[in-house]
């Protein structure tokens, strides 16, 4: 375990495993003080107690409604809350392990690009960059879709060095998964890693071509599979889809997490007048992501509104004049979540 593989300086595993255990210590820092995410952590607890609810990702423990979005991020969360029970601690230890697990990953995808120290770099980086240590230490989406894409790197760069279609396949399998924890976000990966292999793999351009088809319907399998168990299940035994307009995963997926969230309006969007939130005699969801329904019920229609948005509750988080800028990761909101690393002129 504390010897370096042969081809590797003395140094390198020693080295990784104290990086690893450095990370481990930041996002475990605060464990068990962490706190919870209130709408999340209820969903989570509901999952704890039923089997309906941990496979829908549904809001409360009958299983009346989802989660405004996929909650396949909380099925680590449910899990480590089964085995030890519903703490702080439990929920965010699965974070702090993916937290890990996207730090040796990503030591490994640049060792093989630019050797051991350089690799030891990136993973150092990982480790101590504020926005990361604080994500992998609280119960949010945004760990399983890293440690994910980060998998779906690590095995996209093998399939591309040597034209391996099954390294390729499980790439198309990480990106599913991680679509899981944060939908559509997670494609954003995919015409980089289309485009690379079809480029430089070491094989011919047909077979590239079906390489990447072959793979591309994996991707699609895994990334579509929640959706499509809501769409062939009947509707009168399955949650509703909240979220969406019509009780549709489709629309709730797509359209109130997808394309709508630009506009910041629209049917079934944030501050739309659709989904349980907006239109006449839609059952009510969680849209005000504080309090589950209760035990045994069904969610109950709201009277007619005209169409309006019943609240604010359904709008998103202004940034006001960068929300809809192509340029806002660089602007002075967010640069600074990465700009400590830039070097002073």
């Amino acid at each position: 375990m504390w010897r370096s593989p042969e081809g590797q300086p003395r140094w390198a595993r020693p080295a990784l495993l104290g990086v690893a255990a450095l990370a481990a210590l930041l996002y475990a820092w605060n464990i068990t003080t962490s706190g919870l995410a209130p709408y999340y952590s209820v969903a989570a607890r509901s999952m704890t107690e039923s089997w309906k609810a941990f496979l829908f990702t549904a809001y409360d423990p009958s299983a009346t409604i989802t989660l405004d979005k996929i909650g396949g991020f909380l099925w680590p969360q449910a899990l480590s809350a089964r085995l030890f029970g519903f703490h702080d601690w439990a929920l965010t230890l699965p974070q702090c392990v993916e937290g890990v697990v996207s730090v040796l990953v990503l030591y490994r995808v640049v060792r093989r690009w630019q050797g051991p120290a350089t690799g030891l770099l990136a993973a150092g980086l990982l480790t101590l960059t504020p926005v990361t240590a604080s994500l992998f230490g609280h119960p949010i989406p945004d760990a399983a879709l890293i440690m994910c894409l980060v998998l779906a790197v690590d095995r996209y760069q093998l399939a591309a060095r040597g034209a391996r279609l099954r390294s390729l396949v499980w790439a198309g399998v990480w990106v599913g998964l991680a679509f899981q924890a944060k939908m559509m976000q997670a494609w954003l990966v995919v015409p980089a890693l289309a485009v690379g292999y079809l480029v430089t793999a070491p094989v011919t351009a047909r077979a590239r071509i079906g390489h990447l088809l072959t793979a591309g319907a994996v991707l699609f399998a895994v990334s579509f599979s929640w959706v499509l168990m809501m769409t062939f299940t009947p509707k009168d035994v399955r949650p509703y889809a909240d979220g969406s307009t019509n009780n549709s995963a489709l629309s709730m997926v797509f359209q109130y997490n997808g394309f709508s969230r630009p506009a910041n309006s629209g049917p079934g969007g944030p501050g739309g007048s659709g989904g349980p939130g907006g239109s006449a005699m839609q059952p009510a969801g969680p849209t005000d992501h504080t309090s589950p329904p209760a035990t045994g019920t069904q969610p109950h229609p709201r009277p007619a509104t005209g169409g309006k948005p019943s609240g604010a509750s359904r709008k998103m988080v202004s940034l006001g004049s960068e929300k809809n800028t192509w340029y806002k990761l660089l602007t002075s909101r967010f640069t600074p979540q990465i700009g400590w690393l830039y070097p002073s002129p």
